[in-house]
């Protein structure tokens, strides 16, 4: 099992661990977390992609919040890049030991998408926060049509809801303005559940987000 466990680690990597160190996942997340309320961010990034590992072969499954860990990490790292690579990893080809279910990833994505949101507004890109907060809006949309959780996708799609997620966004963007024709962007949507194309959406909150840019 532990040489299983070692062959993901570098030689210098192994040299530093005593081989009877407890290297199961839940351990090498609690140290990342040590190591990074301690300031070693680089030593927390790289605990945390250590665990990353050894999850696969335990094929312990845990939640999203698990792997949104690292581009957070990597984002207070000044790390931008590589943060934003692992988003998308985390969008486009998911986590170890991951639940596919199609009822479940569309509120996986939202949680993503979230956190996408969330490091463009530390980075203080407020006017691209927008489409990602939208688009977590939406997805978590497609969660509760696929589950057929109908009053509460009433309840989550209603008129004032949207205008309140609307508002809280575009208040940050200074784009309060713009709030009426992303509502009925986001309104045509919803008739569209649970099909939604995320590029084409992505493209028109930008373009109204951008074109109104080029007017100011």
């Amino acid at each position: 099992m532990w040489n299983k466990i070692l062959q993901f680690f570098s030689a210098s990597t192994t040299e530093k661990l005593n081989i009877s160190d407890n290297l199961d996942t839940g351990s090498l997340l609690r140290k990342a977390t040590v190591e990074k309320e301690a300031g070693n961010l680089d030593e927390a990034i790289n605990l945390l992609r250590r665990a990353y590992e050894v999850t696969k072969i335990e094929g312990t499954e845990f939640s999203v919040e698990t792997f949104l860990r690292l581009p957070m990490y990597l984002q207070k790292a000044g790390r931008n890049d590589e943060a934003w690579r692992e988003f998308n990893i985390l969008l486009t080809r998911g986590y170890p030991n991951q639940n596919k279910d199609p009822q479940l990833v569309p509120m996986t994505n939202s949680i993503v998408y979230d956190k996408m949101r969330l490091f463009l507004q530390r980075e203080n890109k407020n006017d691209l926060a927008v489409r990602f907060g939208i688009c977590s809006y939406i997805s978590w949309a497609i969660g509760l049509y696929r589950q057929k959780r109908k009053d509460e996708l009433e309840d989550y799609t209603h008129e004032e809801t949207i205008e309140y997620i609307l508002e809280k966004l575009l208040k940050k963007a200074k784009k309060i303005q713009l709030k009426d024709i992303l509502f009925e962007t986001v309104k045509e949507r919803f008739l569209e559940l649970p099909n939604i194309n995320f590029a084409q959406l992505s493209r028109v909150v930008d373009e109204i987000i951008f074109q109104e840019n080029k007017k100011q």
